[in-house]
């Protein structure tokens, strides 16, 4: 299967961008052949879970969908967002490195206080790449385009229309677009300096609806469209993942708030039967080259699709490790520390309780990132982009 061509070369700041995902790839790579629990002296990226609270309630989304374990929460638990000290306290121990940050939520933008986030965005300046549903633009506005040219903006689009808001829910898909054709007017003009982008969920809405997708927002002049493949975690998958956590890391002891543990709430499956539809979709994708890049998540080959979709513990690329827990710092929106971006269950430590530095290097941390150095890869692996993009 051949991927999606484009037209589109890289700029300056792309190409930057690539070299130095190689290059942290390629040290902790070496780094762990030496030492099974080595972790970089400051994390060379950071992820902020700004808030748990999201304004919408996507019929696919982990988090708040009828299975999400968000729901599972206790309501102060849910209104939980991260404190300035903590943004701050990490943002500066990371100054050194400006290490790549990450933005995410629930929705970011629902931070009460984003405002003050862009001021230490200001004082410690950095590549930013901030996941949102890009209803908030508009009231956000100045702070968007006070981080400028370090922001990289990756909006959720779930197909055009009634195809988005069926996912997504009623009126979204005009609000969502407005505000995105405002970032990109502003771009043109010069007045942002970042970069839009946009991610679509491959789901049973969109799926043979990819092709149609990709010429509007070819026509639209986004920087990339990510086409998403949903991360179903099967129940086969889910039980085998109980049983090596319990056999692994059970010493982590952690209380997560929720019913069961989190990788049962990755159910949303694109139909098996869907399957010829998507490896049509793809092969017409590929038929033409694009004048803005287009990219899977994960980037499967042919013999890889099924599987994936299928929820299988098979991973793809013929990845065998990940290399985000000895570079990447996970920082949820009540303050944890987790190895693993989207498991609650393996927080190694609070930063209301320690410092940056502290945690980053603790021996709780050390001994997760020897297991897995150890055993390689668990039953979910699979399914995380983390895997993909950090990983080899």
């Amino acid at each position: 299967m051949m991927h999606p061509r484009t037209t589109r070369t890289l700029n300056v700041k792309e190409f930057a961008d690539i070299k130095h995902t190689v290059s942290i790839r390629s040290s902790a790579r070496k780094n762990l052949l030496a030492d099974p629990g080595y972790a970089a002296p400051l994390p060379q990226e950071v992820s902020l879970q700004l808030t748990y609270r999201c304004n919408l309630r996507c019929t696919h989304c982990y988090q708040w969908n009828e299975q999400g374990f968000f729901r599972d929460f206790s309501p102060v638990k849910q209104r939980t967002e991260l404190a300035m000290e903590v943004v701050e306290d990490v943002l500066r121990a990371t100054a050194p490195r400006r290490s790549k940050l990450f933005l995410w939520g629930g929705e970011p933008l629902m931070h009460t206080r984003f405002n003050e986030v862009v001021d230490l965005l200001e004082r410690y300046p950095r590549t930013v790449n901030m996941c949102t549903n890009g209803l908030l633009f508009k009231r956000k506005l100045d702070d968007l385009l006070r981080i400028g040219e370090n922001l990289n903006l990756l909006v959720s689009l779930d197909g055009l229309g009634d195809d988005h808001e069926a996912l997504r829910g009623k009126g979204t898909f005009r609000r969502t677009t407005e505000n995105i054709q405002r970032m990109l007017d502003l771009k043109r003009d010069g007045s942002f300096g970042g970069e839009v982008s946009l991610s679509c969920m491959v789901s049973h809405v969109t799926v043979g609806k990819m092709y149609e997708f990709m010429e509007w927002a070819e026509e639209l002049g986004v920087n990339t469209v990510y086409f998403q493949f949903p991360w179903y975690i099967s129940p086969e998958v889910a039980g085998a993942m109980d049983e090596l956590y319990e056999r692994s890391f059970a010493w982590l002891d952690n209380d997560t708030g929720t019913r069961k543990p989190t990788w049962h709430s990755y159910t949303y499956q694109l139909p098996p039967e869907q399957l010829p539809v998507l490896r049509e979709s793809m092969a017409r994708l590929a038929s033409r080259p694009w004048h803005v890049r287009v990219r899977y998540q994960p980037q499967l080959e042919a013999d890889e699709v099924e599987d994936f979709i299928l929820g299988t513990s098979r991973p793809a690329q013929h990845r065998n490790k990940c290399l985000a827990v000895s570079n990447r710092l996970e920082v949820h929106a009540d303050g944890n520390v987790s190895s693993c971006k989207f498991f609650p269950e393996f927080v190694v430590g609070n930063l209301y309780e320690s410092a940056v530095d502290e945690l980053w290097q603790s021996s709780a941390f050390r001994s997760v990132r020897e297991i897995l150095s150890a055993s390689g890869m668990m039953p979910v692996c699979s399914k995380c982009i983390l895997l993909y993009l950090n990983g080899v």
